[in-house]
Protein backbone atom coordinates (compact mmCIF):
# COMPACT_ATOMS: atom_id res chain seq x y z
CA UNK A 1 0.00 0.00 0.00
CA UNK A 2 2.81 2.39 0.93
CA UNK A 3 4.67 1.75 -2.34
CA UNK A 4 1.48 2.24 -4.36
CA UNK A 5 0.74 5.53 -2.62
CA UNK A 6 4.32 6.71 -3.15
CA UNK A 7 4.11 5.87 -6.86
CA UNK A 8 0.74 7.61 -7.15
CA UNK A 9 2.16 10.78 -5.61
CA UNK A 10 5.19 10.62 -7.89
CA UNK A 11 3.02 10.15 -10.99
CA UNK A 12 0.74 12.98 -9.89
CA UNK A 13 3.72 15.29 -9.41
CA UNK A 14 5.10 14.50 -12.85
CA UNK A 15 1.67 15.06 -14.41
CA UNK A 16 1.41 18.44 -12.66
CA UNK A 17 4.85 19.46 -13.94
CA UNK A 18 3.92 18.52 -17.50
CA UNK A 19 0.65 20.42 -17.28
CA UNK A 20 2.26 23.56 -15.85
CA UNK A 21 4.95 23.62 -18.56
CA UNK A 22 2.40 23.08 -21.31
CA UNK A 23 -0.13 25.57 -19.96
CA UNK A 24 2.34 28.40 -19.39
CA UNK A 25 4.47 27.99 -22.52
CA UNK A 26 2.48 30.60 -24.54
CA UNK A 27 2.63 33.19 -21.73
CA UNK A 28 5.08 36.11 -21.74
CA UNK A 29 8.07 35.69 -19.41
CA UNK A 30 6.62 38.10 -16.86
CA UNK A 31 3.36 36.18 -16.66
CA UNK A 32 5.19 32.87 -16.27
CA UNK A 33 7.28 34.22 -13.42
CA UNK A 34 4.24 35.70 -11.71
CA UNK A 35 2.30 32.43 -11.95
CA UNK A 36 5.07 30.39 -10.38
CA UNK A 37 5.69 32.90 -7.62
CA UNK A 38 2.00 32.60 -6.78
CA UNK A 39 2.31 28.82 -6.65
CA UNK A 40 5.31 29.07 -4.31
CA UNK A 41 3.38 31.48 -2.10
CA UNK A 42 0.51 28.99 -2.01
CA UNK A 43 2.91 26.20 -1.01
CA UNK A 44 4.30 28.44 1.70
CA UNK A 45 0.81 29.00 3.09
CA UNK A 46 0.30 25.27 3.72
CA UNK A 47 0.84 24.52 7.40
CA UNK A 48 2.21 20.95 6.89
CA UNK A 49 4.92 22.20 4.50
CA UNK A 50 5.87 25.11 6.76
CA UNK A 51 6.02 22.76 9.73
CA UNK A 52 8.21 20.25 7.89
CA UNK A 53 10.69 22.94 6.81
CA UNK A 54 10.83 24.39 10.33
CA UNK A 55 11.26 20.98 12.00
CA UNK A 56 14.03 19.94 9.62
CA UNK A 57 15.85 23.22 10.19
CA UNK A 58 15.70 22.72 13.95
CA UNK A 59 16.84 19.09 13.69
CA UNK A 60 19.85 20.13 11.63
CA UNK A 61 20.80 23.46 13.18
CA UNK A 62 19.25 23.51 16.64
CA UNK A 63 16.78 25.98 18.08
CA UNK A 64 18.57 29.19 17.07
CA UNK A 65 16.80 29.49 13.69
CA UNK A 66 15.27 32.96 13.11
CA UNK A 67 11.48 33.00 13.03
CA UNK A 68 11.31 34.55 9.56
CA UNK A 69 13.49 31.84 7.98
CA UNK A 70 10.60 29.63 6.79
CA UNK A 71 8.93 32.57 5.05
CA UNK A 72 12.20 33.48 3.34
CA UNK A 73 12.69 29.87 2.28
CA UNK A 74 9.44 29.90 0.30
CA UNK A 75 10.20 33.38 -1.06
CA UNK A 76 13.49 32.10 -2.47
CA UNK A 77 11.77 28.98 -3.74
CA UNK A 78 9.36 31.24 -5.64
CA UNK A 79 12.28 33.07 -7.27
CA UNK A 80 13.78 29.74 -8.31
CA UNK A 81 10.55 28.19 -9.63
CA UNK A 82 9.51 31.31 -11.51
CA UNK A 83 12.83 31.76 -13.24
CA UNK A 84 13.28 28.05 -13.89
CA UNK A 85 9.95 27.91 -15.72
CA UNK A 86 10.73 31.02 -17.76
CA UNK A 87 14.16 29.62 -18.62
CA UNK A 88 12.74 26.25 -19.63
CA UNK A 89 10.17 27.84 -21.93
CA UNK A 90 12.20 30.75 -23.33
CA UNK A 91 15.88 30.05 -22.69
CA UNK A 92 18.21 31.68 -20.19
CA UNK A 93 19.15 34.61 -22.41
CA UNK A 94 15.50 35.60 -22.88
CA UNK A 95 14.90 36.10 -19.15
CA UNK A 96 15.88 38.93 -16.75
CA UNK A 97 18.00 36.57 -14.64
CA UNK A 98 21.27 38.02 -15.94
CA UNK A 99 20.35 41.32 -14.27
CA UNK A 100 19.24 39.65 -11.03
CA UNK A 101 22.32 37.45 -10.50
CA UNK A 102 25.46 39.44 -9.77
CA UNK A 103 29.01 38.72 -8.62
CA UNK A 104 30.75 40.34 -5.67
CA UNK A 105 34.48 41.10 -5.62
CA UNK A 106 35.26 37.45 -4.87
CA UNK A 107 34.64 36.65 -8.56
CA UNK A 108 38.36 37.33 -8.78
CA UNK A 109 38.92 34.04 -6.94
CA UNK A 110 37.13 32.18 -9.74
CA UNK A 111 38.85 34.19 -12.47
CA UNK A 112 42.28 33.46 -11.00
CA UNK A 113 41.54 29.77 -10.58
CA UNK A 114 40.40 29.52 -14.21
CA UNK A 115 43.48 31.41 -15.40
CA UNK A 116 45.78 28.75 -13.93
CA UNK A 117 44.81 26.45 -16.80
CA UNK A 118 44.41 23.28 -14.72
CA UNK A 119 40.64 23.27 -14.82
CA UNK A 120 38.41 24.19 -11.87
CA UNK A 121 36.15 22.07 -9.67
CA UNK A 122 33.34 24.45 -8.68
CA UNK A 123 31.29 23.08 -5.78
CA UNK A 124 27.89 24.32 -4.68
CA UNK A 125 25.27 23.03 -2.32
CA UNK A 126 21.74 22.81 -3.66
CA UNK A 127 21.14 26.44 -2.85
CA UNK A 128 17.72 27.49 -4.12
CA UNK A 129 18.45 28.55 -7.69
CA UNK A 130 21.99 27.14 -7.88
CA UNK A 131 21.50 26.00 -11.48
CA UNK A 132 20.35 29.47 -12.51
CA UNK A 133 23.47 30.85 -10.84
CA UNK A 134 25.39 28.35 -12.96
CA UNK A 135 23.76 29.82 -16.06
CA UNK A 136 25.07 33.25 -15.08
CA UNK A 137 28.57 31.91 -14.34
CA UNK A 138 28.54 30.16 -17.72
CA UNK A 139 28.37 33.55 -19.45
CA UNK A 140 31.73 34.42 -17.87
CA UNK A 141 33.41 31.02 -17.75
CA UNK A 142 32.08 28.11 -19.84
CA UNK A 143 30.71 25.65 -17.32
CA UNK A 144 30.23 21.89 -17.38
CA UNK A 145 27.67 20.57 -14.89
CA UNK A 146 27.71 17.05 -13.50
CA UNK A 147 24.06 15.96 -13.63
CA UNK A 148 22.37 12.85 -12.27
CA UNK A 149 20.51 10.68 -14.75
CA UNK A 150 16.73 10.73 -14.37
CA UNK A 151 14.89 7.49 -13.53
CA UNK A 152 12.58 7.57 -16.58
CA UNK A 153 13.04 8.46 -20.25
CA UNK A 154 10.40 11.20 -20.01
CA UNK A 155 12.10 12.90 -17.06
CA UNK A 156 15.49 12.48 -18.72
CA UNK A 157 14.23 14.23 -21.87
CA UNK A 158 12.83 17.08 -19.79
CA UNK A 159 16.09 17.37 -17.85
CA UNK A 160 18.11 17.59 -21.07
CA UNK A 161 15.75 20.27 -22.39
CA UNK A 162 16.22 22.20 -19.14
CA UNK A 163 20.01 22.23 -19.38
CA UNK A 164 19.86 23.07 -23.07
CA UNK A 165 17.76 26.12 -22.20
CA UNK A 166 20.04 26.99 -19.27
CA UNK A 167 23.22 27.01 -21.38
CA UNK A 168 26.05 25.05 -19.69
CA UNK A 169 27.40 21.80 -21.08
CA UNK A 170 26.58 18.72 -19.00
CA UNK A 171 28.08 15.33 -18.27
CA UNK A 172 25.72 12.71 -16.92
CA UNK A 173 26.39 10.93 -13.66
CA UNK A 174 24.84 7.45 -13.73
CA UNK A 175 22.38 6.35 -11.07
CA UNK A 176 24.78 3.59 -10.01
CA UNK A 177 28.23 4.20 -8.59
CA UNK A 178 30.54 6.00 -10.99
CA UNK A 179 32.79 3.81 -13.09
CA UNK A 180 36.33 4.43 -14.29
CA UNK A 181 34.84 5.50 -17.63
CA UNK A 182 32.79 8.20 -15.88
CA UNK A 183 35.83 9.44 -13.94
CA UNK A 184 37.80 9.70 -17.18
CA UNK A 185 35.01 11.81 -18.70
CA UNK A 186 35.08 14.20 -15.73
CA UNK A 187 38.87 14.39 -15.68
CA UNK A 188 38.93 15.17 -19.40
CA UNK A 189 36.94 18.34 -18.70
CA UNK A 190 39.58 19.46 -16.22
CA UNK A 191 42.44 18.40 -18.49
CA UNK A 192 41.22 20.78 -21.19
CA UNK A 193 41.04 23.58 -18.61
CA UNK A 194 37.27 23.38 -18.19
CA UNK A 195 35.21 24.30 -15.15
CA UNK A 196 33.32 21.35 -13.68
CA UNK A 197 30.36 22.16 -11.40
CA UNK A 198 29.41 19.53 -8.80
CA UNK A 199 26.94 19.52 -5.88
CA UNK A 200 28.40 17.43 -3.03
CA UNK A 201 25.42 17.72 -0.64
CA UNK A 202 23.94 14.34 -1.62
CA UNK A 203 23.61 11.41 0.75
CA UNK A 204 25.10 8.12 -0.43
CA UNK A 205 23.97 4.58 0.23
CA UNK A 206 25.76 2.50 2.84
CA UNK A 207 27.99 0.77 0.29
CA UNK A 208 28.84 4.01 -1.53
CA UNK A 209 30.33 7.39 -0.73
CA UNK A 210 32.75 8.51 1.96
CA UNK A 211 32.29 8.59 5.73
CA UNK A 212 31.83 12.08 7.10
CA UNK A 213 29.96 14.06 9.74
CA UNK A 214 27.25 16.60 9.01
CA UNK A 215 24.69 18.24 11.30
CA UNK A 216 26.32 16.42 14.19
CA UNK A 217 25.48 13.06 12.64
CA UNK A 218 27.54 10.38 10.93
CA UNK A 219 26.80 10.19 7.21
CA UNK A 220 28.07 8.91 3.90
CA UNK A 221 28.32 11.44 1.09
CA UNK A 222 29.90 11.42 -2.35
CA UNK A 223 33.52 12.53 -2.45
CA UNK A 224 33.89 12.66 -6.23
CA UNK A 225 34.37 16.43 -6.44
CA UNK A 226 37.30 16.28 -4.04
CA UNK A 227 38.83 13.17 -5.59
CA UNK A 228 38.75 14.83 -9.01
CA UNK A 229 40.38 18.03 -7.74
CA UNK A 230 43.11 16.00 -6.01
CA UNK A 231 43.74 13.75 -9.02
CA UNK A 232 43.84 16.63 -11.50
CA UNK A 233 45.63 19.09 -9.25
CA UNK A 234 42.78 21.49 -10.03
CA UNK A 235 41.66 24.40 -7.84
CA UNK A 236 38.60 23.65 -5.69
CA UNK A 237 36.26 26.66 -5.49
CA UNK A 238 33.08 26.92 -3.38
CA UNK A 239 29.96 28.88 -4.36
CA UNK A 240 27.55 30.54 -1.93
CA UNK A 241 24.72 33.07 -2.27
CA UNK A 242 23.75 36.31 -0.62
CA UNK A 243 20.13 37.25 -1.26
CA UNK A 244 19.26 40.91 -1.71
CA UNK A 245 16.08 42.70 -0.55
CA UNK A 246 14.85 42.80 -4.16
CA UNK A 247 15.19 38.97 -4.32
CA UNK A 248 18.24 39.20 -6.55
CA UNK A 249 21.34 37.13 -5.87
CA UNK A 250 24.94 38.08 -5.25
CA UNK A 251 27.32 35.17 -5.79
CA UNK A 252 30.32 34.64 -3.54
CA UNK A 253 33.33 32.42 -4.22
CA UNK A 254 36.15 31.15 -2.06
CA UNK A 255 38.93 28.68 -2.68
CA UNK A 256 39.40 25.62 -0.50
CA UNK A 257 42.83 24.36 0.45
CA UNK A 258 43.18 20.70 -0.49
CA UNK A 259 44.75 18.42 2.15
CA UNK A 260 48.42 17.66 1.67
CA UNK A 261 48.56 14.03 2.78
CA UNK A 262 49.99 11.01 1.01
CA UNK A 263 46.91 8.83 1.47
CA UNK A 264 44.51 9.80 -1.34
CA UNK A 265 41.47 8.25 0.34
CA UNK A 266 42.33 10.07 3.55
CA UNK A 267 42.75 13.33 1.64
CA UNK A 268 39.31 12.92 0.08
CA UNK A 269 37.76 12.33 3.52
CA UNK A 270 39.46 15.41 4.92
CA UNK A 271 38.42 17.54 1.94
CA UNK A 272 34.81 16.36 2.19
CA UNK A 273 34.71 17.04 5.93
CA UNK A 274 36.15 20.49 5.38
CA UNK A 275 33.47 21.16 2.76
CA UNK A 276 30.74 19.97 5.15
CA UNK A 277 32.07 22.36 7.81
CA UNK A 278 32.05 25.24 5.31
CA UNK A 279 28.54 24.31 4.18
CA UNK A 280 27.16 24.20 7.74
CA UNK A 281 28.71 27.58 8.53
CA UNK A 282 27.09 29.11 5.46
CA UNK A 283 23.80 27.41 6.22
CA UNK A 284 23.69 28.62 9.82
CA UNK A 285 24.14 32.17 8.56
CA UNK A 286 21.28 31.79 6.04
CA UNK A 287 19.24 28.61 6.60
CA UNK A 288 16.62 29.77 4.10
CA UNK A 289 19.04 29.38 1.17
CA UNK A 290 19.06 25.56 1.04
CA UNK A 291 16.58 23.95 -1.33
CA UNK A 292 16.80 20.53 0.37
CA UNK A 293 14.83 21.29 3.54
CA UNK A 294 11.94 19.52 1.79
CA UNK A 295 14.07 16.76 0.26
CA UNK A 296 12.73 13.35 1.32
CA UNK A 297 16.10 11.70 1.78
CA UNK A 298 17.55 14.49 3.88
CA UNK A 299 14.33 14.66 5.92
CA UNK A 300 14.54 10.94 6.66
CA UNK A 301 18.23 11.27 7.55
CA UNK A 302 17.60 14.12 9.99
CA UNK A 303 14.69 12.32 11.65
CA UNK A 304 16.23 8.87 11.97
CA UNK A 305 20.00 9.32 12.36
CA UNK A 306 21.11 9.84 15.97
CA UNK A 307 23.49 12.68 16.65
CA UNK A 308 27.03 11.97 17.77
CA UNK A 309 25.94 12.56 21.35
CA UNK A 310 23.12 10.01 20.97
CA UNK A 311 20.21 12.46 20.44
CA UNK A 312 18.25 12.32 17.20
Amino acid sequence: MGDSLHQFRRDATQLAIRQVIRATAPFPVGAQRSAMRSMAALAGSLAPLRRKVRENMHLALGDEVPAETVRLYFQHLGWFWSNALATFNRGFMATPIRDEVKFDESIGVLDEAAAEGRGVVLTSAHWSGHELAGGAINLRHPLVMVVRQAPTSERQARKLNWYRALGPEIVLRPAAASSIKDAVAYLSVLKRGGMLAITPDLLADAEQGVETTIFGRPARMYGGAFALAILAGAPLVRLAFQWQPDSGLVLNFDRARLPEVGDRAGAVRLALQDWCGWFEKRLRANPENWLFWLDKRWSRFLRTTPGMGGAA
